[in-house]
């Protein structure tokens, strides 16, 4: 019995110099955030939730949790009440990822340098994952294109500027009052007396301001008076700057002129071998639509052969060659031809007669 109290004794004050350094740490690590100690006066186990907060030093994970410290239940005597000592169960982390790290370039040897010798400017910094910004592309601003302006077309404008005579022939002066030319080779219509009397094809181009003089050889002047009214490219067919000027009238007297026919020669055919008389227009005036009767007397007789009628238009000091049906121009018959123009009458009749041998 007296060996056992200081045993005894022993164990109180082991086990009270345990408590007195559990409780030093747990105000230790109170103030650095650390685990928390639960004391229980009583005989009672008590259980307390420690939610455990560490300040995470930088590229240090941090760890949260909630450990639950349930200390034993230590029953001491019935005289004295020892302190409860609980140290709380080790922290289990959730995994947090970590914060991007910064990529630094390892700079490489400092250059020596020499005397006046500027450092190269410092490597860009570069972080991780961060993409080098690339400038917008610009977007092309379409070019216009001009609208070409329309060349105008240059026409040209036909007028008639005189109504002539010519060897008893009607003629115009054309000419050109516009901006275009007329070319070579176009054919240019002429109305006269209300009927197209020609189609005319130009020789050489018409310029604007030029004029050319046309001689229409189909129409004749045959009256002592004469009104003319003369247009040109009468059914539009040339395009032009103005079509209301392409007419022209004229009024001038023609001299009369009686007109005289004379028995030129006779001959036979090639082909038939009849025979052939020659009768000319003495006049500058032409015989148009005149009534000739030809009487032929052959081998001397004093009666007529044949006598046949014609209409014939003769030129101005032109000639008309005529067949004589029934009659046959043999070699070395003796021949009288009289030529007879009766309507109009024939200015010299002394003149109307060929008489001869055929040759």
């Amino acid at each position: 019995m007296t060996l056992r109290w200081p045993l005894i004794g022993s164990v109180v004050a082991l086990l009270a110099g345990a408590g007195l350094a559990a409780l030093v740490l747990a105000f230790c690590g109170e103030g650095e955030s650390g685990p928390s100690i639960v004391l229980s006066p009583t005989r009672t186990a008590v259980s307390r939730t420690v939610t455990v907060t560490r300040t995470p030093k930088r590229g240090t994970p941090v760890a949260t949790g909630t450990p639950s410290a349930t200390p034993s239940a230590l029953t001491p005597s019935a005289a004295t009440a020892t302190p409860f000592i609980g140290v709380p169960p080790e922290e289990t982390p959730e995994a947090t990822p970590p914060p991007p790290l910064e990529e630094t370039e390892t700079p490489g040897p400092v250059p020596t340098l020499g005397p006046g010798e500027t450092p190269p400017p410092p490597s860009p910094t570069r972080r991780a994952g961060t993409a080098t910004p690339v400038p917008p592309t610009a977007t092309p601003t379409p070019t216009r294109t001009p609208t070409p302006t329309p060349t105008p077309v240059l026409l040209p404008d036909l007028v008639l500027l005189d109504i002539f005579v010519s060897n008893d022939r009607l003629g115009v002066v054309l000419g050109n009052q516009g901006h275009g030319t007329v070319p070579a080779g176009q054919e240019v219509e002429f109305r006269v007396r209300g009927v197209v009397a020609e189609t005319v094809t130009l020789t050489q181009a018409l310029p604007p301001g030029a004029s050319v003089p046309i001689v229409l050889e189909d129409e004749v002047i045959y009256t002592s008076e004469s009104a003319v009214l003369a247009v040109v490219d009468p059914n539009n067919l040339i395009p032009e700057e103005d079509e209301g000027n392409n007419g022209l009238a004229k009024q001038w007297l023609v001299p009369d002129v009686a007109l005289d026919l004379a028995a030129h020669g006779v001959f036979p055919s090639p082909t038939t071998g009849r025979l052939l008389v020659v009768i000319e227009n003495t006049t500058s005036a032409p015989a148009v639509q005149v009534t000739v009767v030809v009487t032929v007397y052959s081998g001397g007789a004093t009666e007529p052969t044949i006598i046949s009628t014609y209409q014939l238009t003769i030129e101005p000091l032109g000639f008309e060659t005529v067949e004589v049906l029934g009659v046959a121009a043999l070699p070395g018959v003796q021949m009288r031809v009289v030529v007879e123009m009766t309507d109009p009458p024939d200015a010299d009749p002394s003149n109307n007669e060929w008489q001869g041998t055929i040759s």
